[in-house]
């Protein structure tokens, strides 16, 4: 099947050759996510562009191709994936700041720190991706432009996955509350109700140690940042790299008030050196960034 782009680009040259204007286009049925994204990387080549997300790589194909000219273009009801795909479940990373932070602070026990702490790694790695966006396109710093164009894309990509733990980590306990509700009268009940519950526990701690991870691989490019970003972003940066630190802190703390109810020596070890670990780079990370952009 050949690319709608390809298509397009034919009848504009055919029509050019007629002395005639192409206005735009209109798209008949549905088309794959893919086609739309070959599309998108097609002209983000030919105009030497740099757009790294789907949206805005959907919205430059709507614009190029003129998918709006005759009706709108409705991506949610033309593309195949956007139609079938299920909404992710993130109510809270759906909430206004005003509403979220309300929420924190009501008679609730949900969501608490480790939804916090998710949102603090995906703002920190935002911030970083942030200097690179305001040094990159930029004629004083054209010389880095290359180098952001490796550094922001991990940034935004880890970001954009932070924000899903917001609800990933106030979800976590559901398998652990259903676990505990379970009948318990004889002694099979009870094995079965405490191998859901340890089951529970190990979701509940997989989910802040996610967070760490994540958060834990935005260092090298903050490193990157701090060395040759736009240094008056550097108050952006520094906050950014505090966020980054304080919410492994925070999923780390997370880790630490559940692991004493797992009966798994084996895994209770490797999970706490795990994030041990985890949490000293993230002090060290911190450090660095800071005496870096100090240096500048």
């Amino acid at each position: 099947i050949t690319p709608p782009h390809i298509v397009f680009e034919e009848c504009a040259k055919d029509a050019r050759e007629l002395k005639l204007a192409v206005c735009g286009s209109e798209l008949v049925g549905l088309i794959p996510l893919e086609a739309m994204l070959l599309a998108a990387d097609y002209y983000i080549k030919k105009e030497n562009l740099f757009i790294i997300d789907e949206a805005q790589k959907i919205r430059l194909v709507v614009e190029r191709l003129g998918l709006n000219s005759i009706s709108k273009f409705v991506p949610e009801k033309r593309i195949i994936e956007y139609m079938i795909q299920e909404k992710a479940n993130e109510p809270l990373a759906n909430m206004t700041v005003r509403d979220f932070v309300e929420l924190v602070g009501a008679r609730t026990s949900a969501p608490g720190g480790g939804s916090v702490s998710a949102l603090a790694t995906s703002l920190g790695a935002g911030l970083g991706a942030m200097m690179g966006w305001m040094t990159y396109g930029t004629r004083k710093f054209e010389a880095l432009d290359k180098k952001m164009r490796k550094n922001i894309p991990p940034l935004h990509l880890r970001m954009k996955k932070l924000i899903s733990m917001i609800d990933a980590d106030t979800n976590a306990f559901n398998d652990y509350m259903i676990a505990m509700k379970m009948p318990k009268n004889t002694e099979s009940e009870k094995a079965i109700r405490e191998e859901k519950m340890q089951e529970g526990l190990k979701k509940a701690i997989d989910v802040p140690l996610t967070v760490m991870r994540i958060a834990d691989e935005c260092w090298e490019w903050m490193f990157e940042m701090a060395k040759y970003g736009n240094i008056s972003s550097k108050s952006d940066l520094e906050v950014g790299a505090k966020n980054l630190e304080s919410g492994i802190w925070g999923a780390h703390r997370n880790v630490l008030i559940n692991i004493p109810q797992i009966k798994d020596e084996e895994y209770k070890a490797k999970v706490l050196q795990e994030a041990d670990e985890i949490m000293t780079r993230a002090e060290k990370g911190l450090k660095k960034v800071v005496k870096i952009l100090s240096s500048r």
